[in-house]
């Protein structure tokens, strides 16, 4: 009457195939969070270049805007001068 329980095959086999498919799934999973971590840094890079860029370009924008600017361009560009001021040709150039 001593009889061992002979172990059930099909269960160890079960359980077997359950782990191996908890850890294919646990590596994909894994590797998956790993690259869209990976896409979410490139992300947030492109995010803070392009606030970069904003802050350089409307510090642009309010030089343009300035009285000073306008005058330069004026005067460079447009060879203006302001309203009594005289202006000396060099003949020698």
């Amino acid at each position: 009457m001593n009889k061992r329980k002979r172990p059930d095959w099909a269960l160890i086999t079960f359980i077997c195939i359950g782990v191996i498919y908890f850890g294919i799934v646990l590596i994909n999973q894994q590797s998956l969070l790993n690259y869209q971590n990976l896409e979410m840094e490139q992300i947030d890079n492109k995010i803070q270049d392009e606030k970069e860029l904003n802050a350089r370009l409307l510090r642009q924008r309010e030089e343009v805007l300035s009285d000073e600017y306008i005058e330069k361009i004026a005067r460079q560009k447009l060879d203006m001068v302001r309203e009594g001021e005289r202006i000396f040709v060099d003949v020698n150039r």
